[in-house]
């Protein structure tokens, strides 16, 4: 029988105990979910002892700051790149596989925070690439900002299934990437570059070659194939996880067997906290889920 155990994302890191520790929805913590005796599979520092020693503290909650736009480049007429500077601590955080943040224009509401990928973290210059595909409302007013935009980060969980790639051990990946899915993929495969043997195959739709060129020429892939993604897409054996970068039509249709597979998360993001209901999925068994924090582990 195939076990499924729900974790979040968050989970000890420096973000945590969060926002849903204060309204006793927390994903990890029984205790902190309301109930009266701990029965949580969380092998970390206590979540609980955590928030109660500290005063019921929220630790570290991101706040959306004015950063510098330090170059914005265009690749075609609704395709823009904005290197944007932040802090090495924030960069190096915002290397990681999975990784996004909030952008909005400054002065703007709430409402307009868009939840961008990754595309490239430099720390050692202070730097974030984000890809922005303008499209609407939204994305026009990132597009049209000034010489600053407010961020918000850095999130993790950008993609399901991560900790298939998060392996000490080198492994062979196959990254299938339709329109700005190459971001996350492109950021992955510069932190798992000298580690992993990685291939992509890349359907240039809504982006161009221009884009591909300039962000695997410092960290070349091993092989590369474009294509036109499909739903009856037959996906390559002798890879060892296989990253799909695209819309549910395609994760829905595409088949690649289940322990292999890692998936961008395309659930709605609106919060990135767990506290709007955007990104909730409600499973087979009627059990809600706040995708933008959950991940799922098999055992």
């Amino acid at each position: 029988m195939t076990y499924k155990e729900e974790l979040c994302i968050d989970a000890g890191s420096e973000n945590c105990p969060c926002l849903l520790a204060q309204s006793s929805d927390c994903i990890t913590c029984s205790r902190l979910q309301g109930k009266d005796c701990c029965d949580c599979n969380w092998r970390g520092v206590c979540i609980y002892n955590e928030y109660m020693q500290n005063g019921k503290k929220i630790n570290n909650r991101r706040q959306s700051q004015k950063t510098r736009i330090l170059k914005k480049i265009w690749y075609g007429e609704d395709l823009v790149v904005l290197v944007v500077e932040v802090s090495k601590g924030f960069a190096l955080k915002a290397s990681m596989p999975g990784s996004y943040v909030f952008l909005k224009q400054c002065g703007q509401q709430d409402c307009y925070s868009v939840p961008i990928s990754v595309m490239r973290a430099e720390p050692e210059k202070g730097q974030l690439h984000l890809a922005i595909k303008v499209m609407a409302g939204k994305t026009k007013a990132l597009a049209e900002s000034g010489d600053d935009i407010e961020i918000r980060g850095v999130y993790r969980n950008g993609l399901l299934g991560v900790s298939k790639l998060m392996t000490k051990t080198p492994q062979k990946v196959l990254c299938v990437t339709k329109g700005v899915g190459f971001a996350p993929a492109a950021n992955y495969n510069r932190w798992a570059f000298g580690k992993d043997t990685v291939d992509m195959m890349i359907d240039l739709d809504k982006i161009n070659q221009e884009l591909v060129n300039d962000y695997l020429a410092e960290h070349p892939v091993n092989g590369i194939r474009y294509m036109d993604l499909t739903p009856d897409f037959i996906c390559p054996e002798g890879y060892d996880a296989v990253l799909l970068l695209a819309s549910d039509y395609y994760q829905d249709s595409i088949q690649i067997p289940k322990e292999k597979k890692v998936r961008s998360n395309n659930f709605h993001m609106c919060c990135g906290e767990g506290i709007c209901g955007a990104c909730t999925m409600v499973d087979d068994q009627g059990k809600s889920h706040k995708m933008c924090k959950c991940q799922f582990y098999e055992f």
